[in-house]
């Protein structure tokens, strides 16, 4: 029976959304664009990102990669996707869910 509820659970078919991004995800979408990963961890740096299993901080998840600048807030959220391990998930989402807010 508990195979069952994995048919109609959509996190079960998407790992990335099992990644909870909070507040970040509203101020990753109102930040100016282009911008620099080295420009967030200054500003957001203590924000953290919460899995299934553990919380980490955004400026960990984007250690190393100072010197890459992002187009728009997809391309963030596809690196902290990638850093926690879950990359080229749900492509669908980011377009749909990680776009701008109007001005």
């Amino acid at each position: 029976m508990s195979g069952d509820n994995a048919e109609h659970d959509p996190e079960a078919h998407d790992p990335a959304s099992a990644v909870t991004f909070g507040p970040l995800k509203r101020a990753l979408r109102e930040h100016r664009y282009p911008v620099t990963a080295a420009e967030l961890i200054e500003q957001y740096g203590a924000a953290v990102v919460e899995t299934r299993t553990s919380t980490e901080r955004f400026d960990g998840l984007l250690e190393g990669r100072e010197e890459t600048q992002f187009r728009d807030p997809s391309e963030v959220r596809e690196a902290v996707l990638d850093a926690l391990g879950y990359a080229d998930a749900s492509a669908e989402t980011a377009s749909e869910e990680w776009t701008r807010l109007p001005r």
